[in-house]
Protein backbone atom coordinates (compact mmCIF):
# COMPACT_ATOMS: atom_id res chain seq x y z
CA UNK A 1 0.00 0.00 0.00
CA UNK A 2 1.42 3.26 -0.97
CA UNK A 3 0.58 6.40 1.10
CA UNK A 4 -0.08 9.50 -1.24
CA UNK A 5 0.64 12.03 1.05
CA UNK A 6 2.65 13.62 3.90
CA UNK A 7 1.66 11.91 7.27
CA UNK A 8 0.35 13.70 10.12
CA UNK A 9 2.77 13.86 13.29
CA UNK A 10 -0.50 15.58 15.46
CA UNK A 11 -1.25 14.15 18.79
CA UNK A 12 -3.89 11.14 18.60
CA UNK A 13 -6.48 13.52 19.51
CA UNK A 14 -5.65 16.27 16.76
CA UNK A 15 -5.72 13.31 14.12
CA UNK A 16 -8.97 11.75 15.17
CA UNK A 17 -10.59 15.38 15.06
CA UNK A 18 -8.98 15.99 11.97
CA UNK A 19 -7.91 19.35 13.29
CA UNK A 20 -4.05 20.87 12.54
CA UNK A 21 -1.48 20.02 15.84
CA UNK A 22 0.87 22.70 17.17
CA UNK A 23 2.81 19.51 17.86
CA UNK A 24 4.07 20.89 21.08
CA UNK A 25 5.63 18.70 23.52
CA UNK A 26 5.16 16.52 25.67
CA UNK A 27 1.01 17.08 25.10
CA UNK A 28 -0.07 19.93 22.33
CA UNK A 29 -1.54 23.41 23.63
CA UNK A 30 -4.43 22.98 21.38
CA UNK A 31 -5.87 20.37 23.53
CA UNK A 32 -5.22 22.13 26.47
CA UNK A 33 -6.81 25.41 25.07
CA UNK A 34 -10.27 23.49 24.51
CA UNK A 35 -10.08 21.46 28.08
CA UNK A 36 -9.33 18.42 26.35
CA UNK A 37 -6.71 15.63 27.57
CA UNK A 38 -3.97 15.49 25.07
CA UNK A 39 -3.33 11.52 24.22
CA UNK A 40 0.10 11.97 23.10
CA UNK A 41 2.14 11.34 20.08
CA UNK A 42 3.14 7.99 18.53
CA UNK A 43 3.64 6.78 15.20
CA UNK A 44 0.71 4.11 14.91
CA UNK A 45 1.70 4.04 11.17
CA UNK A 46 4.29 2.00 9.57
CA UNK A 47 5.45 2.43 6.46
CA UNK A 48 8.50 0.38 4.60
CA UNK A 49 12.10 2.58 4.54
CA UNK A 50 14.35 2.65 2.07
CA UNK A 51 16.37 -0.89 1.23
CA UNK A 52 20.00 -0.74 0.51
CA UNK A 53 21.79 -3.72 -0.22
CA UNK A 54 23.22 -3.85 3.35
CA UNK A 55 20.06 -4.09 4.90
CA UNK A 56 18.97 -6.47 2.50
CA UNK A 57 21.30 -8.73 3.80
CA UNK A 58 20.89 -8.46 7.24
CA UNK A 59 17.16 -8.83 6.80
CA UNK A 60 18.08 -12.33 4.81
CA UNK A 61 20.71 -13.15 7.31
CA UNK A 62 18.14 -13.07 10.21
CA UNK A 63 15.57 -14.94 8.39
CA UNK A 64 17.93 -17.89 7.07
CA UNK A 65 19.01 -17.62 11.51
CA UNK A 66 15.22 -18.31 12.37
CA UNK A 67 14.25 -20.45 9.80
CA UNK A 68 17.22 -23.11 10.96
CA UNK A 69 16.41 -22.41 14.46
CA UNK A 70 13.01 -23.19 13.86
CA UNK A 71 13.68 -26.44 11.98
CA UNK A 72 16.46 -27.72 14.60
CA UNK A 73 14.11 -27.03 17.26
CA UNK A 74 10.70 -28.44 15.66
CA UNK A 75 12.71 -31.82 14.42
CA UNK A 76 14.98 -31.83 17.03
CA UNK A 77 17.97 -32.40 14.93
CA UNK A 78 21.49 -31.93 15.79
CA UNK A 79 24.02 -31.72 13.61
CA UNK A 80 27.15 -32.96 14.83
CA UNK A 81 28.74 -33.65 11.51
CA UNK A 82 30.75 -31.85 8.85
CA UNK A 83 28.58 -28.48 7.57
CA UNK A 84 26.11 -29.48 5.00
CA UNK A 85 26.68 -28.35 1.63
CA UNK A 86 24.44 -25.69 -0.39
CA UNK A 87 22.55 -28.65 -2.52
CA UNK A 88 21.93 -30.34 0.46
CA UNK A 89 20.15 -27.67 2.48
CA UNK A 90 17.99 -26.21 -0.68
CA UNK A 91 16.77 -30.24 -0.85
CA UNK A 92 15.97 -29.80 2.79
CA UNK A 93 14.37 -26.35 2.91
CA UNK A 94 12.53 -27.55 -0.53
CA UNK A 95 11.12 -30.70 1.68
CA UNK A 96 10.00 -28.87 4.97
CA UNK A 97 7.71 -26.25 2.97
CA UNK A 98 6.26 -29.30 1.04
CA UNK A 99 5.24 -31.22 4.31
CA UNK A 100 4.53 -28.10 6.53
CA UNK A 101 0.87 -26.68 6.33
CA UNK A 102 0.68 -23.27 4.82
CA UNK A 103 -0.83 -20.68 7.28
CA UNK A 104 -2.38 -17.50 5.90
CA UNK A 105 -0.96 -14.18 7.08
CA UNK A 106 -2.34 -12.34 9.99
CA UNK A 107 -3.27 -8.78 8.79
CA UNK A 108 -3.36 -6.38 11.81
CA UNK A 109 -4.85 -3.21 11.38
CA UNK A 110 -3.18 0.04 12.91
CA UNK A 111 -4.45 1.13 15.96
CA UNK A 112 -5.04 4.57 14.49
CA UNK A 113 -7.37 2.68 11.52
CA UNK A 114 -9.39 0.88 14.81
CA UNK A 115 -9.93 4.31 16.20
CA UNK A 116 -11.20 5.72 12.96
CA UNK A 117 -13.90 2.83 12.82
CA UNK A 118 -15.31 3.59 16.29
CA UNK A 119 -18.94 5.82 15.57
CA UNK A 120 -18.37 9.67 15.58
CA UNK A 121 -20.96 11.21 18.27
CA UNK A 122 -19.68 14.89 16.65
CA UNK A 123 -20.69 13.83 13.46
CA UNK A 124 -23.59 12.09 14.23
CA UNK A 125 -25.34 14.51 16.15
CA UNK A 126 -24.40 17.60 13.88
CA UNK A 127 -25.39 15.72 11.13
CA UNK A 128 -29.23 15.11 12.56
CA UNK A 129 -29.20 18.73 14.23
CA UNK A 130 -28.89 20.84 10.84
CA UNK A 131 -31.02 18.29 8.92
CA UNK A 132 -33.98 18.79 11.48
CA UNK A 133 -33.63 21.95 12.83
CA UNK A 134 -31.98 24.50 10.50
CA UNK A 135 -34.08 26.26 7.69
CA UNK A 136 -32.84 25.72 4.12
CA UNK A 137 -31.16 28.60 3.01
CA UNK A 138 -33.50 31.18 0.37
CA UNK A 139 -31.78 32.94 -1.91
CA UNK A 140 -34.61 35.91 -1.03
CA UNK A 141 -33.30 36.66 2.10
CA UNK A 142 -36.16 35.76 4.25
CA UNK A 143 -35.62 34.75 7.62
CA UNK A 144 -35.21 31.04 8.67
CA UNK A 145 -34.18 29.52 12.10
CA UNK A 146 -30.53 29.46 11.75
CA UNK A 147 -29.94 29.25 7.93
CA UNK A 148 -27.14 30.46 8.37
CA UNK A 149 -25.04 28.32 10.36
CA UNK A 150 -24.04 26.16 7.76
CA UNK A 151 -22.20 29.21 6.23
CA UNK A 152 -20.54 29.87 9.55
CA UNK A 153 -19.51 26.77 11.01
CA UNK A 154 -15.80 25.50 10.75
CA UNK A 155 -15.10 21.73 11.49
CA UNK A 156 -11.55 23.04 11.12
CA UNK A 157 -11.77 24.83 14.66
CA UNK A 158 -13.20 24.07 18.08
CA UNK A 159 -14.39 27.91 19.03
CA UNK A 160 -17.18 29.20 21.00
CA UNK A 161 -19.90 28.98 17.84
CA UNK A 162 -18.86 25.00 17.29
CA UNK A 163 -18.41 24.18 20.53
CA UNK A 164 -22.33 25.69 20.94
CA UNK A 165 -23.50 24.03 18.19
CA UNK A 166 -21.86 20.41 19.30
CA UNK A 167 -23.65 21.47 22.62
CA UNK A 168 -27.04 21.46 21.40
CA UNK A 169 -26.70 19.09 18.55
CA UNK A 170 -25.51 16.50 20.89
CA UNK A 171 -28.56 17.33 23.28
CA UNK A 172 -31.33 16.99 20.20
CA UNK A 173 -29.56 14.00 19.06
CA UNK A 174 -29.39 12.55 22.87
CA UNK A 175 -33.44 13.08 22.50
CA UNK A 176 -33.50 11.50 19.33
CA UNK A 177 -31.52 8.12 19.57
CA UNK A 178 -30.84 7.81 23.23
CA UNK A 179 -27.50 7.11 24.63
CA UNK A 180 -26.09 8.87 27.74
CA UNK A 181 -22.45 9.90 26.12
CA UNK A 182 -24.62 12.42 24.18
CA UNK A 183 -25.88 13.99 27.31
CA UNK A 184 -22.78 13.89 28.74
CA UNK A 185 -20.76 15.19 25.62
CA UNK A 186 -23.71 18.05 25.85
CA UNK A 187 -23.28 19.36 29.07
CA UNK A 188 -19.57 19.07 28.59
CA UNK A 189 -19.93 21.19 25.53
CA UNK A 190 -22.29 23.70 26.88
CA UNK A 191 -19.65 24.39 30.18
CA UNK A 192 -17.15 25.05 27.81
CA UNK A 193 -19.26 27.56 25.96
CA UNK A 194 -20.45 29.49 29.04
CA UNK A 195 -16.35 29.77 29.61
CA UNK A 196 -15.50 31.05 25.83
CA UNK A 197 -18.81 33.02 25.52
CA UNK A 198 -17.96 35.13 29.36
CA UNK A 199 -14.25 35.71 27.90
CA UNK A 200 -15.14 36.81 24.76
CA UNK A 201 -17.93 39.18 25.98
CA UNK A 202 -15.40 40.76 28.84
CA UNK A 203 -12.63 41.48 26.16
CA UNK A 204 -15.10 42.77 23.75
CA UNK A 205 -12.94 42.23 21.01
CA UNK A 206 -15.22 39.88 19.04
CA UNK A 207 -18.55 40.33 21.26
CA UNK A 208 -20.05 42.44 18.06
CA UNK A 209 -19.69 38.97 15.76
CA UNK A 210 -22.44 37.30 14.27
CA UNK A 211 -20.51 33.68 15.25
CA UNK A 212 -21.23 35.62 19.24
CA UNK A 213 -24.51 36.20 18.82
CA UNK A 214 -25.64 32.77 17.05
CA UNK A 215 -24.23 31.17 19.49
CA UNK A 216 -26.34 32.23 22.70
CA UNK A 217 -29.16 31.80 20.02
CA UNK A 218 -27.91 28.30 20.29
CA UNK A 219 -27.61 28.18 24.06
CA UNK A 220 -31.15 29.23 23.97
CA UNK A 221 -32.04 26.76 21.65
CA UNK A 222 -30.82 24.22 23.79
CA UNK A 223 -33.22 25.33 26.86
CA UNK A 224 -36.06 24.81 24.41
CA UNK A 225 -34.52 20.97 23.25
CA UNK A 226 -33.38 19.69 26.54
CA UNK A 227 -36.80 21.36 28.43
CA UNK A 228 -34.91 22.88 31.23
CA UNK A 229 -36.56 25.82 33.13
CA UNK A 230 -39.50 24.95 30.34
CA UNK A 231 -37.10 26.94 27.61
CA UNK A 232 -37.07 30.15 29.67
CA UNK A 233 -33.87 32.28 28.32
CA UNK A 234 -33.86 34.28 31.26
CA UNK A 235 -30.08 33.02 31.75
CA UNK A 236 -29.22 34.66 28.87
CA UNK A 237 -31.36 37.28 28.09
CA UNK A 238 -29.04 40.10 29.60
CA UNK A 239 -26.28 39.06 27.40
CA UNK A 240 -28.62 38.67 24.40
CA UNK A 241 -29.86 41.86 25.10
CA UNK A 242 -26.54 43.32 25.28
CA UNK A 243 -25.51 42.28 22.35
CA UNK A 244 -28.29 42.98 19.78
CA UNK A 245 -27.52 46.66 21.27
CA UNK A 246 -23.73 46.74 20.83
CA UNK A 247 -24.55 45.62 17.61
CA UNK A 248 -26.48 48.54 16.72
CA UNK A 249 -28.05 49.79 13.43
CA UNK A 250 -25.74 48.02 10.97
CA UNK A 251 -26.93 44.77 11.88
CA UNK A 252 -29.55 44.99 9.85
CA UNK A 253 -27.54 45.63 6.71
CA UNK A 254 -27.32 41.89 5.80
CA UNK A 255 -29.71 39.22 5.47
CA UNK A 256 -27.84 37.11 8.06
CA UNK A 257 -28.06 40.06 10.32
CA UNK A 258 -31.85 40.09 9.95
CA UNK A 259 -32.54 36.73 10.52
CA UNK A 260 -30.07 37.26 14.16
CA UNK A 261 -31.86 40.42 14.64
CA UNK A 262 -35.63 38.80 14.59
CA UNK A 263 -34.57 35.56 16.25
CA UNK A 264 -33.05 37.01 19.33
CA UNK A 265 -36.00 39.85 19.65
CA UNK A 266 -38.43 36.83 19.94
CA UNK A 267 -36.52 35.35 22.47
CA UNK A 268 -36.02 38.57 24.83
CA UNK A 269 -39.99 38.68 23.80
CA UNK A 270 -40.32 35.03 25.52
CA UNK A 271 -38.30 36.36 28.48
CA UNK A 272 -40.49 39.23 28.76
CA UNK A 273 -44.08 37.92 28.87
CA UNK A 274 -42.70 34.98 31.23
CA UNK A 275 -41.23 37.61 33.60
CA UNK A 276 -43.25 40.93 33.24
CA UNK A 277 -40.17 42.14 32.64
CA UNK A 278 -39.86 44.97 29.52
CA UNK A 279 -36.31 45.72 30.25
CA UNK A 280 -35.40 43.70 27.34
CA UNK A 281 -37.71 43.72 24.99
CA UNK A 282 -36.85 46.37 22.61
CA UNK A 283 -32.82 46.36 22.47
CA UNK A 284 -31.91 49.71 21.34
CA UNK A 285 -35.16 50.56 20.26
CA UNK A 286 -34.05 49.45 16.93
CA UNK A 287 -37.53 47.41 16.15
CA UNK A 288 -39.11 50.34 16.84
CA UNK A 289 -37.45 53.12 14.36
CA UNK A 290 -36.75 50.51 11.48
CA UNK A 291 -40.88 49.20 12.15
CA UNK A 292 -41.19 51.92 9.67
CA UNK A 293 -39.64 50.95 7.05
CA UNK A 294 -39.51 47.39 7.40
CA UNK A 295 -43.00 45.23 8.34
CA UNK A 296 -41.20 42.64 9.35
CA UNK A 297 -39.34 44.63 12.09
CA UNK A 298 -42.13 46.62 12.46
CA UNK A 299 -44.52 43.35 13.76
CA UNK A 300 -41.70 42.73 16.07
CA UNK A 301 -42.49 46.55 17.45
CA UNK A 302 -46.30 45.80 17.74
CA UNK A 303 -45.22 42.87 19.47
CA UNK A 304 -43.13 44.71 22.07
CA UNK A 305 -45.96 47.40 22.43
CA UNK A 306 -48.29 44.09 23.30
CA UNK A 307 -46.60 42.84 26.08
CA UNK A 308 -45.53 46.48 27.71
CA UNK A 309 -49.31 47.58 27.31
CA UNK A 310 -50.19 43.63 28.83
CA UNK A 311 -47.85 44.06 32.07
CA UNK A 312 -49.55 47.69 32.39
CA UNK A 313 -52.89 46.21 32.63
CA UNK A 314 -51.80 43.22 34.65
CA UNK A 315 -50.56 45.96 37.32
CA UNK A 316 -53.70 47.99 37.55
CA UNK A 317 -55.92 45.10 37.57
CA UNK A 318 -54.17 43.54 40.64
CA UNK A 319 -53.73 47.30 42.19
CA UNK A 320 -57.73 47.67 41.92
CA UNK A 321 -58.36 44.69 43.22
CA UNK A 322 -56.69 44.29 46.10
CA UNK A 323 -57.38 48.06 46.89
CA UNK A 324 -61.03 48.60 45.51
CA UNK A 325 -61.53 51.05 42.23
CA UNK A 326 -63.75 53.84 43.64
CA UNK A 327 -62.11 54.08 47.25
CA UNK A 328 -59.43 56.37 48.39
CA UNK A 329 -56.71 53.56 47.80
CA UNK A 330 -58.07 53.46 43.62
CA UNK A 331 -55.81 56.45 43.02
CA UNK A 332 -52.23 55.11 41.18
CA UNK A 333 -49.62 55.24 43.22
CA UNK A 334 -48.14 58.97 43.45
CA UNK A 335 -51.67 60.66 42.39
CA UNK A 336 -53.55 62.69 44.63
CA UNK A 337 -56.39 61.93 42.86
CA UNK A 338 -58.46 58.98 43.21
CA UNK A 339 -60.01 59.17 39.64
CA UNK A 340 -56.29 59.06 38.10
CA UNK A 341 -56.35 55.47 37.98
CA UNK A 342 -58.96 54.86 36.44
CA UNK A 343 -57.93 57.56 33.80
CA UNK A 344 -54.54 55.89 33.39
CA UNK A 345 -56.45 53.05 32.88
CA UNK A 346 -58.79 54.67 30.33
CA UNK A 347 -55.64 55.90 28.43
CA UNK A 348 -54.03 52.13 28.56
CA UNK A 349 -57.20 50.63 27.09
CA UNK A 350 -57.44 52.79 24.16
CA UNK A 351 -53.81 52.28 23.32
CA UNK A 352 -54.84 48.89 23.66
CA UNK A 353 -57.53 49.56 20.77
CA UNK A 354 -55.17 51.71 18.63
CA UNK A 355 -52.58 48.75 18.37
CA UNK A 356 -55.29 46.04 17.41
CA UNK A 357 -55.84 48.51 14.46
CA UNK A 358 -52.57 48.78 13.60
CA UNK A 359 -52.62 44.83 12.98
CA UNK A 360 -54.98 45.19 11.06
CA UNK A 361 -53.05 47.52 8.89
CA UNK A 362 -49.85 45.13 9.04
CA UNK A 363 -52.57 42.78 7.62
CA UNK A 364 -53.13 44.56 4.38
CA UNK A 365 -50.54 46.42 3.93
CA UNK A 366 -47.80 43.48 3.89
CA UNK A 367 -49.04 42.03 1.11
CA UNK A 368 -46.97 44.15 -1.32
CA UNK A 369 -44.20 44.27 0.64
CA UNK A 370 -44.24 40.09 -0.10
CA UNK A 371 -44.54 40.65 -3.64
CA UNK A 372 -41.95 43.27 -4.06
CA UNK A 373 -39.56 41.63 -1.61
CA UNK A 374 -39.75 38.54 -1.58
CA UNK A 375 -40.21 37.09 -5.14
CA UNK A 376 -41.75 33.43 -5.30
CA UNK A 377 -43.23 33.33 -2.25
CA UNK A 378 -46.79 33.16 -1.11
CA UNK A 379 -48.87 36.04 0.07
CA UNK A 380 -50.22 36.34 3.43
CA UNK A 381 -53.48 37.03 4.53
CA UNK A 382 -54.89 40.13 3.94
CA UNK A 383 -57.20 40.46 6.75
CA UNK A 384 -57.73 38.31 11.07
CA UNK A 385 -59.78 34.98 10.18
CA UNK A 386 -58.72 34.37 6.14
CA UNK A 387 -56.18 31.61 6.62
CA UNK A 388 -58.56 29.41 8.24
CA UNK A 389 -61.83 30.58 6.43
CA UNK A 390 -59.97 30.54 3.28
CA UNK A 391 -57.72 27.71 3.22
CA UNK A 392 -58.51 25.65 0.10
CA UNK A 393 -57.26 28.91 -1.22
CA UNK A 394 -54.57 30.12 0.83
CA UNK A 395 -50.96 28.23 0.70
CA UNK A 396 -48.06 29.26 2.34
CA UNK A 397 -44.30 28.76 2.60
CA UNK A 398 -42.75 27.35 5.81
CA UNK A 399 -40.86 30.59 6.67
CA UNK A 400 -43.85 32.65 6.25
CA UNK A 401 -46.60 30.50 8.12
CA UNK A 402 -44.03 30.51 11.13
CA UNK A 403 -44.36 34.55 10.56
CA UNK A 404 -47.87 34.43 10.58
CA UNK A 405 -48.34 32.33 13.89
CA UNK A 406 -46.01 35.18 15.63
CA UNK A 407 -47.82 38.10 15.12
CA UNK A 408 -51.45 35.91 15.78
CA UNK A 409 -49.96 35.34 19.02
CA UNK A 410 -49.12 38.69 19.87
CA UNK A 411 -52.31 39.92 19.33
CA UNK A 412 -54.02 36.67 20.77
CA UNK A 413 -51.81 37.91 24.24
CA UNK A 414 -53.28 41.20 23.94
CA UNK A 415 -56.63 40.52 23.58
CA UNK A 416 -56.73 37.94 26.36
CA UNK A 417 -55.62 40.89 28.31
CA UNK A 418 -58.09 43.36 27.56
CA UNK A 419 -60.80 40.65 28.25
CA UNK A 420 -59.04 39.65 31.96
CA UNK A 421 -58.87 43.35 32.81
CA UNK A 422 -62.53 44.01 31.96
CA UNK A 423 -63.71 40.64 33.67
CA UNK A 424 -61.65 42.39 36.85
CA UNK A 425 -63.95 45.28 36.70
CA UNK A 426 -67.18 43.71 36.31
CA UNK A 427 -66.25 41.38 39.30
CA UNK A 428 -66.20 45.05 40.83
CA UNK A 429 -68.96 46.89 39.64
CA UNK A 430 -70.48 46.31 43.05
CA UNK A 431 -68.60 49.70 43.75
CA UNK A 432 -70.54 51.61 41.55
CA UNK A 433 -67.16 51.95 39.68
CA UNK A 434 -67.19 51.41 35.41
CA UNK A 435 -64.90 51.95 32.52
CA UNK A 436 -67.05 53.68 29.86
CA UNK A 437 -70.50 52.81 28.40
CA UNK A 438 -71.25 49.69 29.91
CA UNK A 439 -74.04 48.63 26.36
CA UNK A 440 -71.22 49.68 24.19
CA UNK A 441 -68.72 47.26 26.24
CA UNK A 442 -71.22 44.54 25.82
CA UNK A 443 -70.93 44.60 22.03
CA UNK A 444 -67.50 45.41 21.90
CA UNK A 445 -66.10 42.57 24.47
CA UNK A 446 -68.09 39.81 22.34
CA UNK A 447 -66.88 41.00 19.07
CA UNK A 448 -62.72 40.56 21.15
CA UNK A 449 -63.98 37.29 21.57
CA UNK A 450 -65.12 35.81 18.34
CA UNK A 451 -61.45 37.89 17.39
CA UNK A 452 -59.83 35.15 19.89
CA UNK A 453 -61.28 32.38 18.01
CA UNK A 454 -60.23 33.45 14.43
CA UNK A 455 -56.74 34.13 15.59
CA UNK A 456 -56.79 30.38 17.29
CA UNK A 457 -58.26 29.21 14.12
CA UNK A 458 -55.38 30.90 11.64
CA UNK A 459 -52.66 29.85 14.23
CA UNK A 460 -53.65 26.03 14.08
CA UNK A 461 -54.28 26.40 10.53
CA UNK A 462 -50.93 27.65 9.59
CA UNK A 463 -49.17 24.49 11.88
CA UNK A 464 -48.98 22.03 8.60
CA UNK A 465 -47.39 24.53 6.59
CA UNK A 466 -45.13 25.54 9.15
CA UNK A 467 -44.11 21.61 9.89
CA UNK A 468 -43.52 20.88 6.28
CA UNK A 469 -46.55 18.50 6.43
CA UNK A 470 -48.35 20.55 3.91
CA UNK A 471 -46.27 22.25 0.66
CA UNK A 472 -46.05 25.66 -0.70
CA UNK A 473 -48.67 24.69 -2.97
CA UNK A 474 -51.16 22.71 -0.74
CA UNK A 475 -50.30 19.09 -1.18
CA UNK A 476 -49.46 16.52 1.24
CA UNK A 477 -45.47 16.51 1.49
CA UNK A 478 -42.93 15.33 4.10
CA UNK A 479 -40.07 17.50 5.12
CA UNK A 480 -36.98 16.43 7.20
CA UNK A 481 -36.39 20.00 8.51
CA UNK A 482 -39.72 20.17 11.12
CA UNK A 483 -37.99 20.97 14.13
CA UNK A 484 -36.91 24.45 12.81
CA UNK A 485 -40.61 25.59 11.97
CA UNK A 486 -41.76 24.13 15.36
CA UNK A 487 -38.52 25.64 17.47
CA UNK A 488 -40.32 28.78 16.10
CA UNK A 489 -43.62 28.51 17.02
CA UNK A 490 -43.46 26.02 20.04
CA UNK A 491 -44.78 28.81 22.91
CA UNK A 492 -47.20 30.12 19.79
CA UNK A 493 -48.83 26.37 20.61
CA UNK A 494 -48.37 26.36 24.11
CA UNK A 495 -50.57 29.54 24.58
CA UNK A 496 -53.42 27.90 22.37
CA UNK A 497 -53.41 25.19 24.28
CA UNK A 498 -54.36 26.72 27.36
CA UNK A 499 -56.43 29.27 26.11
CA UNK A 500 -59.67 29.88 27.97
CA UNK A 501 -61.73 30.66 24.40
CA UNK A 502 -60.48 27.75 22.75
CA UNK A 503 -62.98 25.07 21.95
CA UNK A 504 -62.38 21.49 23.23
CA UNK A 505 -61.12 20.75 19.15
CA UNK A 506 -59.10 23.44 19.39
CA UNK A 507 -57.21 22.45 22.74
CA UNK A 508 -57.25 18.84 21.64
CA UNK A 509 -55.33 19.93 18.42
CA UNK A 510 -53.00 22.01 20.56
CA UNK A 511 -51.97 19.73 22.48
CA UNK A 512 -51.69 17.04 19.70
CA UNK A 513 -48.84 19.39 18.12
CA UNK A 514 -46.94 19.54 21.36
CA UNK A 515 -47.25 15.84 21.76
CA UNK A 516 -45.32 15.60 18.29
CA UNK A 517 -43.04 18.57 18.67
CA UNK A 518 -42.16 16.84 22.33
CA UNK A 519 -41.59 13.35 21.66
CA UNK A 520 -41.17 13.07 18.00
CA UNK A 521 -39.15 16.38 16.92
CA UNK A 522 -37.45 16.03 20.42
CA UNK A 523 -38.64 19.72 22.09
CA UNK A 524 -38.86 19.03 25.89
CA UNK A 525 -40.53 22.26 26.55
CA UNK A 526 -43.39 21.87 24.36
CA UNK A 527 -45.35 21.07 26.99
CA UNK A 528 -48.69 22.98 28.36
CA UNK A 529 -47.93 26.23 30.22
CA UNK A 530 -50.07 24.15 33.06
CA UNK A 531 -47.52 21.91 33.13
CA UNK A 532 -44.94 24.58 34.92
CA UNK A 533 -46.55 25.88 37.87
CA UNK A 534 -44.36 25.29 40.24
CA UNK A 535 -41.54 26.79 38.61
CA UNK A 536 -44.03 30.13 38.01
CA UNK A 537 -43.36 29.67 34.30
CA UNK A 538 -46.28 30.54 32.45
CA UNK A 539 -48.29 30.28 35.73
CA UNK A 540 -49.64 33.78 34.81
CA UNK A 541 -50.93 33.09 31.90
CA UNK A 542 -52.49 29.53 33.52
CA UNK A 543 -54.20 32.12 35.94
CA UNK A 544 -56.01 34.61 33.16
CA UNK A 545 -57.25 31.90 31.40
CA UNK A 546 -58.57 30.19 34.75
CA UNK A 547 -59.66 33.82 35.51
CA UNK A 548 -61.49 33.80 32.11
CA UNK A 549 -63.17 30.32 32.69
CA UNK A 550 -65.05 30.88 35.90
CA UNK A 551 -66.61 34.07 34.37
CA UNK A 552 -67.95 32.15 31.56
CA UNK A 553 -68.98 29.45 34.02
CA UNK A 554 -70.32 32.07 36.47
CA UNK A 555 -72.68 33.82 33.24
CA UNK A 556 -71.05 37.10 33.84
CA UNK A 557 -73.24 39.92 32.22
CA UNK A 558 -70.77 41.40 30.05
CA UNK A 559 -70.85 38.67 28.43
CA UNK A 560 -73.34 38.66 25.41
CA UNK A 561 -73.78 35.04 24.94
CA UNK A 562 -71.80 31.48 25.94
CA UNK A 563 -71.23 30.83 22.08
CA UNK A 564 -67.71 28.85 22.30
CA UNK A 565 -69.44 25.55 21.25
CA UNK A 566 -72.01 27.39 18.77
CA UNK A 567 -71.46 26.49 15.21
CA UNK A 568 -70.14 29.82 13.18
CA UNK A 569 -72.91 30.51 11.62
CA UNK A 570 -74.49 30.34 15.06
CA UNK A 571 -72.13 32.86 16.95
CA UNK A 572 -73.00 35.95 17.69
CA UNK A 573 -71.68 39.26 15.03
CA UNK A 574 -72.71 42.18 16.02
CA UNK A 575 -72.95 44.48 12.88
CA UNK A 576 -70.09 46.72 12.33
CA UNK A 577 -72.10 49.73 12.96
CA UNK A 578 -73.10 49.10 16.08
CA UNK A 579 -69.66 48.63 17.54
CA UNK A 580 -67.81 51.97 17.93
CA UNK A 581 -64.48 51.65 19.86
CA UNK A 582 -65.02 55.20 20.31
CA UNK A 583 -68.43 55.28 21.92
CA UNK A 584 -66.67 53.08 24.60
CA UNK A 585 -65.28 55.03 25.71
Amino acid sequence: MVFPGRFSTGCLRCRQRKVKCDETKPSCKRCQIYGKPCSGYTDQFHFRTTLTKSSFERRASGSSDSTTASSSSTNFISFTGPKPTKKATKAAKAKNAATSPKRPPVMRPPQGIMAALEPSYEQTSLCYFVRRFISPYGNDGFPGHLSFLPALYNHAEQGLLETATLSVAQMAAYNRFGGEKFREQSYANYGRTIKMMQETIRSEDDAADDRVLASILLLCTLKDISGEGSGDPNEHAPGLFYLLEKRGLAQIATSRGIELFLLGVIRLQVYSFLHEDDTYSDPGSIASVLGLFNPLIRAMSMMCRVLRLRHRLRRYMHFHLNFGFSSEHGRSPGSRDPSDGAKECMRVLKECFAVLDDFDVWDSEVTSYWENTFEGRTLPPTALGAVASQAEYNFYDAETACTICLIRSARLILLMAMLQYHGAVQLASNEGYSIGNDAAWADCVAVLEQDVRKIISDILACVPYALGDLDPHGSPTSTQHDGAGAIVIVNTIRLVAFCAYATDEQVARAKEILFRMNVVIGIRSAEPWKGFDKEGLGKKWADEQAFLREMSIAGSPWRATDDSDASPSQQYTPSPTTVNFEYVF
